[in-house]
């Protein structure tokens, strides 16, 4: 993240109206019909542990998994790309500092994160990838009613 403190009160102003727009147009992608909104969940460890992705319409974001609950703001790009991977940016906004499925543990506010979300053609799974390909990818979460 860029320290706007060492760059000075007037390159900051500038800075923060050239992002203010684009911060503008990604709430707005995360508009109640954008295909991943909603709750989905998928259950790994041979049953042992459950993790929920809850997208809200608002931007943001509650993830639960084992012990860990974390907040976050996200956007998502409106369009999936040519391999249909939506672009997902989240940075965490709060945590409980516990551990997940993984054994991982969330404790840094401000954590930013880039996912890249596929959809199957009913749009009721999906699975999250570290890159738009299928290489390294975890799921599939199902929709949740």
């Amino acid at each position: 993240m860029m320290n706007f403190k060492s760059h000075g009160g007037k390159r900051s102003l500038v800075l923060i109206l050239l992002i203010a727009p684009c911060l503008a147009t990604s709430q707005a992608q995360t508009a109640s019909t954008h295909p991943v909104v909603g709750t989905w969940s998928w259950t790994l460890f041979s049953g042992q542990c459950t993790e929920t992705l809850q997208y809200r319409s608002d931007g943001k974001l509650l993830s639960t998994s084992a012990d860990s609950v974390t907040e976050w703001r996200y956007a998502a790009s409106s369009t999936p790309d040519a391999e249909g991977f939506y672009q997902v940016n989240e940075i965490s906004t709060r945590h409980n500092t516990k551990n997940d499925c993984s054994g991982d543990v969330v404790d840094e506010i401000g954590l930013d994160a880039t996912k890249f979300i596929q959809l199957n053609p009913s749009k009721d799974r999906l699975i999250i990838c570290k890159t738009p390909s299928l290489q390294a990818c975890y799921g599939p979460l199902q929709r949740l009613p």
